[in-house]
């Protein structure tokens, strides 16, 4: 494998915590309240899974982006372990690596920059760039079309199916980080560590 696609919420930064932190700062403000297990469960689908569930407004939706971009609301969001020298090791080896996240541009550089690792990416895929959302291939196709990746070398990684799927729909391969068991998944390659992305072949 020559080029890695990344997402980044769940897969190189463990950031859902502070997410859902965030979420329910939001509904407590409005006067509604959430189970944090089922919150955080609903928004690791999609936040419009979440938002649609607890019926959160417009206006409710621009607090907590606001709550979430306070990026010392605890608990703060962090890579995961072995995220840095993983992308080093491939970096390094002179593999490429792209990022592909509905994160916008600001907050997603903001955490690349803080922990050094934005010098590792070649090219980033963000809100900013209204591409259809995963599992759309749009962005995918993008990147590889724009970096001339061959496909067959390349492999998009996430925690959700739709990461995988967006992957998978542009014609690369689809890769899954997930911690749970037995998870049924369209995903070529399966991890429960990012370090795992170096057995990749």
């Amino acid at each position: 494998m020559q080029n890695y696609i990344w997402d980044f919420d769940g897969m190189l930064f463990d950031s859902y915590p502070h997410i859902t932190s965030a979420f329910l700062k939001t509904l407590s403000e409005f006067g509604k309240e959430a189970d944090y297990d089922e919150a955080k469960a609903l928004l690791e689908i999609t936040f419009a899974t979440a938002f649609e569930h607890y019926g959160v407004t417009d206006e409710e939706r621009a607090v907590f982006r606001e709550h979430e971009h306070n990026y010392e609301l605890r608990p703060i969001a962090v890579p995961f372990e072995n995220t840095y020298k993983t992308l080093e090791k491939l970096w390094s080896d002179g593999k490429k690596h792209f990022l592909y996240t509905h994160r916008g541009f600001e907050s997603s550089q903001f955490y690349l920059k803080k922990y050094d690792m934005a010098k590792f990416f070649t090219a980033f895929v963000d809100s900013s760039m209204k591409f259809p959302s995963k599992p759309a291939p749009d962005a995918v196709n993008w990147i590889c079309d724009t970096y001339n990746l061959d496909r067959n070398e390349t492999v998009m990684i996430g925690d959700r199916e739709i990461d995988v799927l967006s992957g998978k729909n542009a014609g690369t391969y689809g890769c899954l980080f997930t911690k749970k068991e037995n998870t049924e998944s369209a995903a070529d390659f399966v991890i429960n560590d990012i370090e795992e992305v170096l057995n990749i072949r």
